[in-house]
């Protein structure tokens, strides 16, 4: 069955539960309520396009300057990722708070939580660099948290598919073992 069919599914069940059985003017208002807050919440994921593609830029230019053996360059990078990954969180937060639907509201909030585990493990990678410690492990959870906002991100474009016509979208840095 395909995700679109289990979502009117799950949106039908979830209006008939509310209201102890449905009428058509209950399927609209739960429809134009799930409506706005995908068009609230994409506002708000394109209010972070930017943020999004210079992290993804921050990111994609660790390899390189690993392989250059540049360390400087290296955690400046890794700092601006962590400033630029917090963005998602305090921005896709609040307007969270404001939506009325709790599967759309999910989708969303799992889109900031991936942010926030980012932003962790960056933080966490800093401070490796900073203390000279074993850094793979730490880059393994980078690896993870880009893998979690990656597939945040595609759940969120399939719970709100008319404000995010396209299914597919960009991936926010390779693997670090790429890199």
């Amino acid at each position: 069955m395909s995700v679109a069919v289990l979502f009117l599914l799950a949106a039908a069940l979830l209006s008939a539960c509310s209201s102890g059985g449905s009428t058509a003017t209950d399927r609209n208002r739960v429809a134009d309520a799930d409506t706005a807050d995908c068009t609230l919440g994409g506002q708000a994921i394109a209010g972070l396009r930017d943020t999004f593609r210079q992290l993804s830029e921050q990111l994609d230019g660790l390899g390189p300057a690993a392989s250059r053996g540049d360390f400087a360059e290296v955690k400046t990078r890794v700092t601006q990722g962590m400033r630029l990954s917090g963005q998602v969180s305090t921005t896709i937060d609040p307007v969270v708070d404001r939506m009325g639907s709790r599967l759309i509201g999910s989708a969303y909030r799992d889109v900031a939580s991936a942010g926030g585990q980012l932003h962790t493990s960056l933080s966490d990678f800093v401070t490796v660099l900073d203390n000279g410690h074993p850094a793979q492990p730490v880059a393994d959870s980078v690896t993870a948290a880009l893998t979690a906002l990656n597939t945040s991100m595609d759940r969120m474009r399939r719970a709100c598919p008319a404000v995010f016509a396209d299914a597919k979208g960009p991936q926010y840095g390779p693997p670090l073992g790429a890199r």
